[in-house]
């Protein structure tokens, strides 16, 4: 790790844990404020302390940052010292004012969260208006030029549907759509996780839509792909360089405390900024462990022989920890079921490049 330089470039901060909806697969299972939320002037500190760090992009998210009276304030804090600025909403109090405020703050992008045709959208979300809302919320946002993009969670509820929340996307003027895959974290249960027997469906789903670009362009998430012939694919070409958690990536909780990645379980977390400073808390030589001190030995099963592992080091850490309890042990990887075909990838230079200068211990390469 000796030559990868630790700054918290992306930030994802739970602005608010208090949220309108109950979705079922909730990471975090939001609902009721926090007892001790950060006030304004906590979070504005934050924010200057993030900047002094090198951070480089701020997402407000939640649950449902709408829901914070001073979100405004927060946003033209992050404006001032000129980060990129995203905000992932459900869409469901979002009006034309808020548009315009949106637009006004100068946002770089805006997340609607949606989940699929009418009745399943509403099922996930645990209200009966959210489908509604959430066009509508789309459609204000086309409406007014604003650059948005939609979040879909993948689960075994809508991996059927993805065809078709592309069309309705495509309907209200949507150009970019973000894929994920959800974790049993949270709210949400094991049982409605994608099985692993339907993950090349959509591994195959995502490579057909990606045929047709110019339409609506799709966003993989981190936890899907990886390696393989169709990992690289995904990813088009580009080499997959694992969690960034703790890296280059922060998560930050609506009460202060501090993980490498938001949607990561308690037991990762790294302090608290009430108790000890952003700095101290990032620049603990101890902090992060699983990522910054991650070896060949960190990982497991298939991972702790793999290819790639010095690459990827297990791809996403959530997803290997929600489905093995392992940092490095993650059956989503679609380069384990080409193995199991037969199926060997033809590395490109790059990549090929990158494996050569790793030896043990298994590190990353900063880009």
């Amino acid at each position: 790790m000796s030559e990868f330089r630790f700054y918290p470039r992306v930030a994802v901060w739970e602005t608010t844990f208090a949220c309108n909806m109950r979705c079922l697969h909730c990471g975090t299972s939001a609902g009721k404020r926090r007892p001790e939320e950060l006030n304004t002037i906590e979070a504005l500190k934050l924010i200057d302390d993030l900047a002094e760090l090198g951070c480089k992009s701020i997402t407000l998210s939640g649950g449902e940052p709408l829901l914070r009276e001073d979100w405004r304030l927060l946003a033209e804090r992050i404006k001032e010292h000129n980060l990129e600025m995203f905000i992932i909403s459900n869409g469901f109090i979002m009006d034309e004012n808020t548009v315009d405020d949106l637009l006004r703050l100068k946002f770089d992008n805006i997340g609607i969260s949606f989940d699929g045709t009418e009745e399943t959208h509403n099922h996930i979300r645990q209200n009966p208006k959210s489908f509604c809302q959430a066009i509508n919320a789309m459609t204000l946002l086309q409406r007014a030029h604003a650059p948005f993009c939609a979040v879909t969670q993948v689960s075994s509820i809508n991996i059927d549907e993805l065809a078709e929340i592309r069309r309705l996307l495509i309907e209200v003027g949507c150009r970019l759509w973000r894929i994920q895959m959800t974790t049993s974290t949270g709210r949400m249960r094991p049982e409605l996780t994608l099985p692993l027997s339907h993950y090349p469906q959509l591994v195959d789903t995502i490579l057909e839509f990606q045929k047709d670009d110019d339409t609506i362009l799709v966003d993989v998430g981190e936890n899907i792909g990886y390696y393989g012939c169709k990992g690289a694919q995904l990813r088009k070409g580009e080499p997959y360089l694992g969690c960034h958690a703790g890296m280059r990536v922060i998560g930050i909780e609506s009460d202060g405390t501090i993980k490498g990645c938001l949607s990561m379980p308690e037991s990762f977390v790294e302090g608290n900024i009430r108790k000890t400073s952003l700095s101290e808390i990032w620049h603990n030589p101890e902090g992060f462990a699983y990522n910054r001190k991650f070896r060949r030995q960190s990982a497991e099963g298939k991972c702790f022989d793999c290819h790639y592992l010095p690459l990827c080091r297990g791809g996403c850490a959530v997803t290997s920890v929600s489905s093995t309890g392992h940092r490095a042990d993650n059956p989503y990887c679609i380069y384990r079921f080409e193995q199991n075909e037969g199926i060997l990838p033809e590395d490109s230079e790059d990549i090929l490049r990158i494996l050569k200068r790793f030896e043990e211990p298994v590190a990353a390469t900063d880009q």
